[in-house]
């Protein structure tokens, strides 16, 4: 089956994809070849969407666009309003971090961003410099306890985002590349909701921006 788009650029929700949106419309040049979608919040959700965006779309890459908590021991590397490209992404059970529960053995849960597509988003910033590269743990709701926090951190995670991993699920069930891109919005923490609703538009800017410095470099 041949590929119907170059690139499918997801996210959980429309406001994490629109700065990219009207990038395209504008830029004209190259919007054929790219589809965007905002596939649902969660891991459930975004794992359903965006099996069913790639299904439906056919596109020859992935790319997951969306905002990002920073682990508070990472924060100086991984700055608020500014974009991080993820390396390994690790789906996260607090319950198996208290030893409470295990992962069965054929469970998958941990997946890594394809290497070429993720190394061209570390060096696509206009302004120059190389994008840092993060490990990015994956819980199933967000932390807001600094105990917890630290307790993740502690598996060498820098970010924490709901549904990075489970688009890389889908993705690689389908054989696509795929790449993450988060904007920083936030400290994980007790303050973390409201640093978000403060962040989350500038975040979100900041990862389409990136995803459009790579998006125009190919289409120039």
């Amino acid at each position: 089956m041949s590929s119907k788009v170059g690139t499918l650029v997801v996210s959980a929700w429309e406001p994490e994809v629109a700065p990219l949106r009207r990038l395209l419309r504008a830029a004209r040049r190259g919007a054929r070849d790219v589809a965007l979608e905002a596939i649902g919040v969660g891991t459930v959700d975004a794992a359903v969407g965006a099996a069913n965006a790639i299904a439906r779309v056919r596109p020859r890459r992935v790319i997951f666009v969306g905002t990002a908590g920073v682990y508070p021991g990472a924060a100086r590397t991984f700055t608020i309003g500014a974009a991080a490209v993820a390396g390994e992404l690790g789906l996260v059970s607090t319950a198996t971090l208290r030893g409470d529960a295990y992962h069965p053995a054929p469970l998958v849960a941990t997946a890594e961003a394809t290497p070429a597509l993720r190394d061209r988003l570390a060096r696509a910033s206009a302004a120059g410099a190389a994008t840092p590269v993060a490990r990015v743990a994956c819980p199933l709701a967000i932390t807001h306890t600094m105990a917890l926090a630290r307790r993740i951190a502690a598996t060498g995670a820098a970010l924490e985002n709901l549904e990075a991993f489970a688009v890389a699920r889908a993705a690689s069930m389908a054989r696509v590349p795929f790449a993450v891109v988060l904007g920083v919005s936030n400290v994980v923490g007790p303050k973390a909701h409201a640093e978000w609703r403060a962040n989350h538009l500038g975040a979100s800017r900041a990862a389409c921006h990136l995803v459009w410095s790579l998006l125009r470099a190919r289409a120039a």
